[in-house]
């Protein structure tokens, strides 16, 4: 049995997974010391780790066999990758500018360091953590972004791993994880963090092997498929030890590492669900990208306006005052989609397929 063309269970696991980045990022001026009773929000930058894995993962799903069958365009990939990230980012760096220039003719106090105006060029291009801007400015989050493209540009390389080893998809995983041991070793003897601490500086090398990570566990999944009971109790015993590691704060690579058979595992689920139907909870997932670039500079703006505008809080949040910033965070997020994502995504696939079409002649 071969997976669903659309695989719901990994749709809303990207909520989760940016939602889980959104508490990490929000945590600090909440009134409760969240962090004195468990780690599990102050682990929320594993979310990062779940983006990356998954990604490999579903991009193999969706082009692996095209490749395998000489219908991979590689152009056309680019394309609507590019077409996928880069709207909604920009939108969010001409956003900040807006702030930016808000806040020096008000006078409001705001950390110029963020709007590196040297660093602008590098994030346009989302090149900005390959090394070019290698410190946090503008849009922090979107470091992973600059990540991804390059994972894009790079998939030739996997796909052509993938396809060497196709009858061997435990060695791809296994090459996967040594090759996310031996840069863990680089960014060690370099910077003095694991992997997984890699973002702005440097952030490309996290995604390279985790990416691989993706594609080998959907080689795993062609090869062998799980019964439906396997595949449930073996993802609740997954699910609870990745719980239990996040809230213990386990080692890093062992917590970013243990994402992988909670994808996979989602995966198998998703084998025997047959067709569902979308509800809510895939719409959130549609929305998680949203939801991932816009929450910084969304708290940001918010709670400037609470504290220095309408005197609301102080130096922390309560909860109800966190609760409410976060539904309306989300629904900015669900706009952002409508009116900016989703648009600006089909009007650059239509231009690109165009600017293809006369570039090859045809």
């Amino acid at each position: 049995m071969s997976y669903p063309a659309h695989l719901a269970s990994l749709t809303r696991l990207r909520f989760f997974a940016a939602l889980w980045v959104v508490f990490y990022h929000w945590r600090a001026p909440w009134d409760f010391d969240v962090d004195a009773v468990t780690q599990l929000l102050a682990m929320g930058r594993f979310g990062v780790d779940l983006f990356f894995i998954l990604s490999g993962f579903v991009l193999a799903h969706v082009y692996l066999v095209a490749r395998e069958e000489g219908r991979f365009d590689f152009a056309r990939f680019l394309v609507a990758r590019f077409a996928r990230i880069w709207p909604l980012h920009i939108a969010v760096i001409l956003f900040l500018i807006l702030v930016w220039v808000t806040a020096a003719t008000l006078g409001v106090p705001f950390d110029i360091e963020r709007f590196a105006l040297a660093d602008l060029p590098a994030n346009i291009l989302m090149i900005h953590a390959w090394g070019f801007a290698p410190d946090l400015s503008w849009n922090g989050p979107s470091w992973s972004i600059s990540a991804e493209w390059f994972a894009y540009l790079a998939f030739p390389a996997y796909l052509m791993a993938a396809r060497a080893l196709k009858h061997r998809p435990c060695l791809l995983l296994g090459i996967a994880v040594v090759l996310f041991f031996a840069l863990d070793q680089v960014h060690l003897r370099l910077f003095a963090e694991t992997l997984p601490m890699a973002t702005e500086r440097y952030g490309v090398i996290r995604i390279i092997p985790e990416f691989l990570i993706g594609v080998g566990l959907y080689r795993l999944g062609q090869a062998y498929a799980l019964p439906r009971v396997t595949a449930r109790y073996a993802f609740i015993a997954v699910l609870v030890c990745y719980l239990w590691a996040a809230h213990t704060a386990w080692d890093d690579r062992a917590i970013a590492l243990l994402g992988a058979p909670l994808i996979f595992l989602l995966a198998e689920l998703d084998r025997h669900a047959g067709k569902t139907r979308a509800g809510a909870m895939s719409y959130l997932g549609d929305i998680s990208y949203s939801v991932y670039m816009i929450h910084v500079p969304f708290f940001m703006v918010s709670f400037n306006l609470l504290q220095d505008v309408l005197g609301v809080v102080d130096q922390t949040i309560s909860w109800p005052i966190l609760l409410a910033m976060m539904v309306v965070m989300i629904g900015v997020s669900a706009g952002t989609y409508e009116w900016v994502e989703r648009p600006a995504r089909t009007r650059l696939r239509v231009w690109g397929e165009a600017w293809i079409s006369r570039w090859r002649g045809t």
